[in-house]
């Protein structure tokens, strides 16, 4: 079942294609199977119904659904759109303001030149400019909407020190609103008074969120491998779902782990729905961590330094790179990235192959890990030699 925000009609602006091309696939994989979060979405409409212009923030931990939010919410208002993904290399504050420069300049057809020169990039006085020109361009109770997924993700060294993240401006110009996301911990920003901003915490609002997960599971309960999976212990369709939901602590992510897995037979063995794991915390450890095999004997210091470099360096990295930065041979490092292929992420840059953790709230899960954070003299080292290759640009020349 599919339950999508309705099109909020002529008040905003209907022209270009609803995102960035680049943005297109990440959008429609968070968008699969989306459903609810009508309360997030009336919100939204009832702040720029009651404010001429303003930033909306949704704020939530991982895997509370922010991004699929966000996606469905650009899907439905055909609004220009940018993604920040650390855990794909995509942080960077020149980027965010070339692809929605970019974005305005083909909506609003503005005799601007791309590429964009550099210096257009260096801070946020063109990007306020385009805002100013859009907003003259807005007919009487359209609206322009920006939305930006999770500012905690911006490399903040990619921007001048003390500035808002990304550069986003002070003050907006009339019908120009940004519906932006991000986790509970702050990010630099400041707004003039006469621009308003709204919190929006998904965690003040747990009956509804509850309801969103369990109309989630119950569209998902005629499967046949699920049916067979409550049949064989017992389980209605009702307490699968009342104590399935409960398990995943009202987070999306949870269920798109679980469910798959349970599909597949990872828990043939769980008598009862009770023995799954409890949030998302308790599955990374008690299913990733362990296949991973980070409590094996068997190559456990290298697959420690892996991630370790793979957490602090937060961008994808070649195999050669991470066997200099572990001080491995690469044929030990391939060995463990085999075992991990399907917690990595390999994707071609300038003709070789670079990996990273496939999302970002589980490569923070290992980089936080005690074993992996304990003082050790070889993280020492690859500490140092992360720092010379950073330095020596090695990234750059990859």
């Amino acid at each position: 079942m599919r339950i999508c925000c309705k099109r909020f009609g002529s008040g905003w602006a209907d022209q270009s294609p609803p995102a960035d091309l680049n943005f297109r696939e990440i959008i429609a994989d968070k968008t699969d199977g989306f459903v609810g979060r009508q309360f997030v979405f009336a919100a939204i409409e009832k702040f720029c119904q009651s404010y001429p212009k303003g930033y909306f923030t949704i704020v939530a931990p991982p895997g509370a659904g922010k991004s699929a939010i966000l996606a469905e919410y650009v899907l439905w208002n055909e609004c220009v759109a940018y993604f920040n993904m650390r855990s794909a290399g995509i942080t960077s504050t020149v980027d965010f303001l070339n692809s929605v420069c970019k974005q305005l300049i083909n909506r609003y057809d503005f005799d601007y030149q791309t590429p964009l020169h550099p210096d257009s990039m260096k801070n946020g006085n063109f990007l306020c400019n385009l805002l100013a020109e859009a907003s003259k361009k807005l007919k009487p109770g359209e609206r322009l909407a920006i939305a930006v997924d999770a500012l905690d993700e911006v490399d903040l060294d990619s921007q001048s020190r003390g500035a808002n993240v990304l550069y986003l401006p002070e003050v907006l110009p009339d019908g120009v609103y940004f519906i932006l996301t991000r986790r509970p911990e702050p990010v630099p920003f400041r707004i003039n008074p006469q621009t308003r901003h709204q919190l929006f915490d998904l965690q003040d609002y747990p009956k509804e969120s509850l309801a969103d997960i369990e109309t989630y599971i119950r569209g998902v309960t005629g499967r046949p491998q699920l049916r067979a999976w409550m049949a064989e212990r017992g389980i209605a369709v009702g307490e699968f779902i009342t104590k399935l939901a409960a398990k995943s602590e009202n987070n999306f992510m949870y269920l798109r782990f679980v469910l798959p897995e349970i599909e597949g037979g990872a828990y043939r063995d769980l008598e009862k729905i009770e023995n799954l794991p409890q949030g998302l915390q308790d599955y990374y450890r008690d299913d990733h961590w362990r296949r991973m095999g980070m409590e094996d004997g068997r190559l456990f210091e290298v697959k420690i330094n892996i991630v370790y470099i793979l957490g602090e360096v937060r961008q994808p990295v070649s195999r050669g790179l991470l066997a200099k930065l572990a001080g491995e041979s690469e044929k030990t490092v391939q060995k463990v990235l085999t075992e991990w292929a399907q917690f990595l992420y390999p994707e071609e840059i300038k003709g070789e192959i670079r990996y990273r953790i496939y999302h970002t709230s589980f490569r923070d899960f290992l980089y936080s890990q005690e074993i992996v954070q304990a003082p050790d003299e070889k993280r020492r080292e690859i500490n140092a030699r992360i720092a010379k290759a950073l330095m020596g640009g090695l990234w750059e020349d990859e």
